[in-house]
């Protein structure tokens, strides 16, 4: 029987301690192949936003050119919403077929909480264990929830030597913003690669935008912002817009959602913003938003601020990058609604078609619930459908 290690994480940036983890693993465990596998959507640990899956992913590959049987793996990225490790450790059984054993790679830290997992008796009673601990640290506590996980779960779980020293990646981000080295504590060539992209390389707008977001929005609603960031710069890559500046308008695009109705009206009225908002926080927030880009973070390209302005109504003649965030906020991986499906597979195609479906959606669920529907979703609707009318599409080829 193959013995297949998962090693999971952000690996923003992948340093010495993820690798030595793997090789020690590798060693330690018999096992005959390592996966390295980045996560999607990252935890809300750290005031910033997380480098892009396409980055973390070549990081990866530098890392660990030359390694034998220790490799990155992109299936995480690949998948759409939260990484959950139960759905990743099913679709790595499946992969590799019922003759492998599928043991996953952790360290002290994580195996005291595996039980608070996410389907975690599924995980414990399907799955191996391999645990990396440094001599010393909280041995006694690391034996007491090995032999409870044991005796509960019936788990199979062997505890490794990892001798590699503590490594922060949050102090090599803060090394690589100062512009010193770091090559003790990452591969020359990821330090290379990180320079040459510009990573880590100071409190970016961005960054700036998720350290208010953080603070002020409820965690679903921050785990919506990053499905959005994500699904945004996705259409953009397809369809030609700025991934940079989709991602930034997504970052914003429900800062304000935080507010009371009362806060919201008292905005409304201090920017000036046309009295229908007044008790229309739906609508509200994102005018709202825009406003608070400008003045408070000093955003002042306009197809950005446009994005966020509009991204609830959207509006006749929307931009590429209007379009793009628009239609991410609305069938990004958490929605959940009849035809989002279907908005979807027009998505991977047809951006003015999805854009249309997504608007159709809209204007009927509110006809239905007797809710005001804004002028500029109205405008937006009658306008996708005149640039699609096929006899309009004609005379204007003739």
């Amino acid at each position: 029987m193959k013995k297949i290690g998962i090693l999971g994480g952000s690996f923003d940036p992948v340093h010495s301690g993820h690798v030595g983890l793997a090789r020690d693993a590798l060693a330690q465990a018999g096992l005959d192949r390592v996966l390295l596998i980045p996560a999607r959507l990252q935890p809300f640990k750290q005031d910033r936003m997380p480098a892009s899956g396409e980055d973390r992913m070549e990081m990866l590959r530098l890392a660990l050119a030359g390694e034998e049987r220790i490799e990155p793996c992109s299936y995480e990225l690949d998948q759409e919403g939260v990484s959950y490790t139960y759905l990743t450790l099913r679709a790595m059984q499946e992969r590799f077929g019922p003759d492998s054993r599928i043991c996953f790679i952790t360290g002290t830290d994580s195996i005291l909480k595996l039980d608070t997992w996410m389907h975690a008796e599924e995980l414990l009673t399907t799955y191996s264990f391999i645990v990396g601990s440094r001599p010393g640290y909280e041995d006694e506590e690391l034996d007491r929830c090995v032999r409870r996980l044991k005796e509960t779960y019936g788990t199979e779980i062997l505890v490794i030597r990892n001798e590699q020293f503590d490594i922060s990646a949050t102090e090599i981000r803060e090394r690589l913003a100062s512009g010193a080295p770091a090559g003790d504590l990452i591969p020359q060539a990821v330090e290379d690669y990180i320079r040459s992209r510009g990573l880590y390389s100071g409190r970016t707008i961005n960054d700036r935008g998720f350290a208010y977001i953080k603070e002020h929005l409820k965690e679903s609603r921050l785990v919506h912002t990053c499905r959005v960031a994500d699904e945004a710069a996705a259409l953009a890559r397809r369809f030609g817009a700025d991934p940079a500046k989709a991602v930034t308008a997504s970052i914003f695009h429900d800062m304000a959602k935080n507010l009371t109705r009362e806060e919201m009206n008292r905005q409304v009225r201090t920017f000036g913003l046309d009295p229908k908002y007044i008790d229309n926080p739906n609508l509200a927030h994102s005018k709202i938003a825009r406003c608070l880009m400008e003045r408070d973070f000093g955003i002042g390209d306009q197809d950005i601020l446009n994005a966020v302005s509009y991204h609830t109504t959207g509006r006749a003649g929307m931009s590429l990058l209007e379009k793009v965030v628009f239609l991410a906020d609305g069938i990004e991986p958490g929605r959940i609604y009849p035809s989002v499906d279907v908005i979807r597979d027009l998505a991977r195609t047809d951006l003015d078609k999805a854009c249309l479906c997504m608007l159709e959606r809209t204007v009927g669920y509110l006809k239905k619930k007797g809710a005001f529907i804004d002028t500029d979703t109205t405008d937006a609707l009658a306008y996708l459908k005149d640039k699609r009318d096929p006899e309009r599409e004609e005379k204007e080829h003739a």
